[in-house]
């Protein structure tokens, strides 16, 4: 092979590997400075629509609605606990953003009555990525801003969370204290049929329950001359214990039975409100 010939073939090589070797660096200066280029998407956290949570200090809250209204940089926070606060207590609530934790800022209530609350949140940006709405309950006579960081701390009882991602964006209009009733008692007028529905449901599987034990229970009565004495024991007992199954899903029966009706008073009762606010 001619020195020229080698020489050609060895810038060849060369090229090869330093193209190669490039494609690699490049590679590696690309993946392991990606995080710079493509920030990672942070876990949604946001507090679940209609869900009960329950507080430190035994009550259940219940979230009932989340509203965002991007021109007028306000939002809206409906909310319904199990029962209304004491005459010993206040519900106090503070919101804080994620960037700034410790910055807690003033919530208005715009309506309250019995265990019923909207809040209103000012001058929120139109990225306000997550927040967190902190529910303090404190003495009538004690001002929040002016315990220590310890008792303040003890009576926070929940802390509720929106996302951007996950807040209803719409126009907030201005509304009055009947209008804020009539939206309680849709939603309570809602979950009470949820409730009648599941109840009416569960009625239906207790009476095909009671047909099945029945008939299992006919079934091992009719077997027990063919058995042994000691089979015979055993089967009676067996009988005895289809038995109690059928009086539990009696007993189940009959509660039902009360609790339909109750919601179905609870539902007349919900109707009668509505019409009255409309006079």
């Amino acid at each position: 092979m001619s020195t020229k010939k080698r020489k050609t073939l060895t810038r060849d090589w060369s090229r090869l590997y330093l193209g190669t070797g490039m494609f690699f660096l490049i590679g590696f200066l690309f993946f392991g400075f990606s995080s710079l280029f493509f920030a990672e998407e942070q876990p949604i956290n946001a507090t679940p629509i209609g869900e009960e949570k329950r507080l430190t200090n035994g009550q259940t809250v219940m979230l009932l609605d989340w509203s965002h209204d991007e021109e007028r940089k306000q939002m809206r926070v409906r909310l319904q606990f199990d029962q209304p606060q004491d005459y010993e207590t206040k519900l106090v609530a503070r919101i804080a953003y994620k960037e700034r934790p410790t910055d807690e800022q003033r919530v208005r209530v715009v309506y309250h009555q019995d265990e019923h609350y909207v809040f209103e949140i000012e001058d929120v940006p139109r990225d306000f990525d997550q927040l967190a709405l902190r529910l303090y309950v404190i003495k009538p006579q004690q001002s929040l801003e002016k315990l220590s960081a310890t008792k303040r701390e003890d009576t926070l009882v929940e802390s509720l969370y929106m996302d951007q991602r996950r807040v209803q964006t719409t126009s907030l209009s201005i509304q009055q204290a009947d209008d804020y009733t009539q939206l309680f008692l849709a939603d309570e007028h809602t979950e009470s049929q949820k409730q009648i529905k599941k109840m009416r449901r569960e009625q239906t599987e207790q009476a095909s329950l009671i047909q099945q034990i029945e008939q299992d229970i006919e079934t091992k009565q009719a077997t027990l001359p063919d058995l042994t004495l000691d089979e015979q024991v055993e089967r009676e007992d067996e009988i005895f214990n289809l038995k109690q199954d059928k009086e539990e899903a009696l007993l189940r029966q009959t509660e039902l039975k009360k609790q339909l009706s109750q919601e179905d008073k609870r539902q007349d009762q919900l109707r009668i409100k509505a019409r009255e606010l409309k006079w």
